[in-house]
């Protein structure tokens, strides 16, 4: 009823120009002293002729209307898919979408070339200053001092913040590199802890993880990343002389847990969205907000579930639940 009556409301010229000449009948046929009868029979003749065009156009008005429900513009183009124009002005409108449409193409080209453009040369950045990091870390291991022990740590973190930046190019191109297959999980997890072990100990932070046989179903690189960033999290954010322990909950729970500074109530909810530092990040200023925010796009990538719990003060603990999903070959 709603599109009859706006069908009606776009016929309103039509409507009032055929009321407007009836009057101008009635009035001259006055004029002129001839019996109204001879205007209301044809006027009668005129409406239900009248009425049966209108139904018509009711009916292409409606299939038109439906036509143009269907086009879809996050699917792709509609220009080409738009139906025949009724009128000039319609032709019109019709075109102004087309070019417009192909200027959006045009756009959209130049700015995926362009990201891809600047997607690559971070990558051959990352790669490259990896040179340059390997030579500075093996000219520290020369002498034992503990000048060059803080030197090595800090070349530590910038090699971290490299592949971090590399992890974020690739997780926004889609992650096409993904293998996945069962791995053993202590086998991830004592790699990432390997690479973490010279940060407990000049941190002076006690490690607690005995070992696990589980099974899981994912990615090895990918999952090692997620649990290099949450030990990277729990390293900065943990005193001296605190512990961190991993181990795991029932068939496929990975707990990450620290006894260091927590995560206030309000802040819980946003650490993982893109950029958000918090409270705890505007304690240390050299706080991104990224970290978290890439791993909950890695395991939401490896169908797993990143959960978070803390309490101020008191410490925090993550979970990374690997439960099995049916993963379909195309």
């Amino acid at each position: 009823m709603r599109g009859f009556l706006r069908y009606l409301y776009d016929c309103r010229f039509i409507w009032l120009w055929a009321a407007l000449s009836a009057a101008l009948f009635a009035v001259i046929f006055a004029l002129y002293g001839i019996r109204l009868d001879a205007v209301w029979y044809p006027c009668l003749l005129s409406a239900l002729a009248g009425t049966a065009f209108l139904a018509a156009g009711y009916v292409r008005y409606r299939k038109k209307h439906r036509e143009l429900e269907m086009l879809d513009p996050e699917a792709g183009p509609c220009g080409d898919y738009l139906p025949r124009a009724d009128s000039a002005a319609e032709a019109d409108y019709q075109a102004l979408i087309r070019r417009t449409e192909a200027a959006g193409r045009r756009k959209r080209e130049e700015w995926e070339n362009a990201r891809k453009d600047m997607n690559d040369y971070y990558a051959v950045w990352v790669h490259q200053i990896k040179a340059p990091i390997a030579v500075m870390r093996v000219m520290l291991q020369q002498q034992d001092s503990r000048e060059n022990r803080e030197l090595s740590a800090e070349l530590f973190r910038v090699e971290q913040y490299a592949e971090m930046a590399l992890s974020y190019i690739r997780l926004g191109e889609g992650a096409s590199d993904l293998v996945i297959r069962e791995y053993a999980l202590d086998d991830i997890v004592r790699k990432a802890v390997r690479k973490y072990a010279g940060q407990f100990i000049r941190r002076k932070i006690r490690l607690d993880y005995r070992g696990t046989d589980l099974r899981v179903l994912t990615d090895e690189k990918w999952l090692g990343f997620l649990i290099e960033q949450l030990l990277s999290n729990a390293v900065k954010y943990t005193p001296q002389g605190g512990t961190v322990t991993i181990w795991t909950e029932g068939k496929s729970r990975l707990v990450l847990e620290d006894n260091g500074i927590g995560i206030s109530p309000e802040d819980l909810p946003r650490i993982f969205e893109k950029g958000y530092t918090g409270y705890n990040g505007r304690l240390d200023k050299k706080s991104t907000g990224i970290g978290l925010y890439l791993c909950r796009r890695t395991a939401d990538m490896l169908c797993h579930k990143l959960m978070a719990e803390s309490e101020p003060g008191k410490g925090s603990r993550f979970t990374v639940d690997l439960e099995r999903y049916p993963f379909q070959g195309e």
